[in-house]
């Protein structure tokens, strides 16, 4: 006598929906592993972020001399192509308030710079 019901292994469907899950996890995974979190900056980005702390440091100590030597050097990466225009700019508004001897708003300005970056540190890109 022939049945008419196929067999098939029984699998609840919990156990297929989990399946279902961890292939598309792993399928995910799979995917974003070339991408990577962004990896460590760039030879460029440290020199810029250097740059930038120095400057920040001079506006902090309120040190004429040391804001126009960093001044400079940003100046330099800029016209070397390092240092994007917009980011230039933005350093620019805080180098020309310092200059201005608006020591609390050039600083404060650089603080919320440097803020916009997060934790990473990783300026300029």
């Amino acid at each position: 006598m022939q049945t008419l019901i196929e067999e098939r292994p029984f699998v609840p469907r919990a156990i297929r929906a989990r399946g279902c899950r961890f292939r598309a996890t792993a399928l995910a995974g799979l995917i974003l592993t070339p991408v990577g979190c962004g990896g460590e900056p760039s030879t460029r980005e440290v020199q810029n972020a250097r740059a930038f702390e120095a400057l920040l440091t001079a506006v902090s100590l309120k040190n004429e001399r040391e804001l126009e030597k960093d001044a400079k050097l940003i100046d330099e990466r800029h016209a070397v192509g390092e240092l994007s225009d917009g980011k230039y700019q933005e350093v620019q508004v805080i180098v020309e308030k310092a200059r201005l001897k608006d020591w609390g708003g050039a600083e404060k300005r650089a603080y919320e710079f440097r803020a916009q970056f997060g934790d990473k540190g990783s300026y300029f890109k």
